[in-house]
Parts: C-alpha cells; structure tokens; sequence
C-alpha cells in the first residue's frame, strides 16, 4: 500500500512540474538558464555548443527537459541532479549529457515512471526535449538486466541515451541502452 501510494504521488508530481513546464514553454523562455556561458571554440571543427544543457527551475529544483517514450505512453520532466528525495518526484540525470551523447537518466521504478521500461523493444523511440525545444530521438537498441554493481557497464555504455531503474525488490537492474534516430545523428566533422 505504501508503495502504491508513493507511486501515485510521484507520478501527480511529475505531471504537475510537465503541466508547468509547458506553461513556460507557452509564455517564453525566460526561465531557461544555460548552466555555463558558451566557450570559445580552438578549432574550426571543434563542437560550438558547451556540453552543459540548459535547466529550467521549477519549486526550487533544475531541469533538464522531458522525456518522452510513446510505446509505454509515458512523458516526464528529468531532474539535473539526482539524489534519493528527487527521484521521489521525477527521473533524474546521473550523469552526461545529450550535446555529448552519454545522457544516463535514472528513475524510481514506480509504474508512473521507469516501472515499465522491461516491457521495451529494440526499435523503440525514445525523445528528449530541452527547456529550450530541441528535441532529440533516439531508439532503443537492447533492453537489458544487470546486476547491481554494473555501474561502470551502465555510466560508460558508449550510447547515447542509458535509462534504468530497479527491478522490484531491487535484486537487479533494468537498463534500456538507445542511440540517436538516424535522423538525429550528429554529423561527423569535416
């Protein structure tokens, strides 16, 4: 009962931080801070935009977008920072980045927020979108349980986008390791 409560909670106050984030995005984008001014590239081919995403704050806490994965019919808000008492609310970012494609989001396995992604297929879409409207696609390319220890395997995957979550009764993980959508490939430099 207690979990099922806590799921419910998380997922109203998940839908509650999405509903005011698409308020902002309606009335401008004055709360949109880049975390760090834009440095000076060193070579004409070296990657312009700073690794660091641009937050968006709402009841005190950062953003760093949405995520959105259609075959679970699941869209969330995705903290900048994780810790125990955020991932209460929304998934939180571990670690990475989507300008440096190794983004690690990791949420509560609650059925309003990663309880389901087990249920994922390779071939899937996953999108990302920032508080300034870049939208980013990816597709899930394997779907996989891992030990709880498989941090180093889970934070340097080499793809893109990692999402995980605990199993129930958090023997294991599930971890769901996508790339970007062919479309959304960065372009190699020249």
């Amino acid at each position: 009962l207690h979990n099922r409560l806590e799921d419910r909670r998380a997922g109203e106050l998940a839908q509650a931080v999405l509903e005011e984030m698409r308020q902002l995005e309606t009335g401008g984008g004055d709360a949109v801070q880049p975390t760090d001014a834009r440095p000076a590239p060193t070579s004409p081919t070296e990657e312009t935009q700073p690794p660091e995403m641009p937050t968006v704050q709402i009841d005190g806490y950062d953003y760093i977008g949405t995520l959105s994965v259609p075959a679970l019919e699941l869209e969330l808000p995705v903290m900048a920072e994780w810790d125990y008492d955020r991932l209460r609310i929304a998934p939180c970012r571990e670690l990475g980045s989507t300008r440096t494609d190794d983004l690690v989001i990791a949420a509560h396995n609650y059925d309003s927020h990663f309880g389901r992604l087990h249920t994922l297929s390779a071939g899937d879409t996953v999108l990302f979108t920032d508080p300034e409207g870049n939208r980013i696609s990816y597709v899930v390319v394997e779907v996989w349980t891992a030990a709880p220890d498989a941090v180093e395997a889970v934070q340097n995957s080499g793809h893109a986008l990692t999402l995980y979550t605990c199993t129930p009764g958090g023997a294991t993980r599930v971890v769901v390791f996508c790339d970007r959508a062919p479309a959304d490939e960065k372009s190699a430099p020249e």
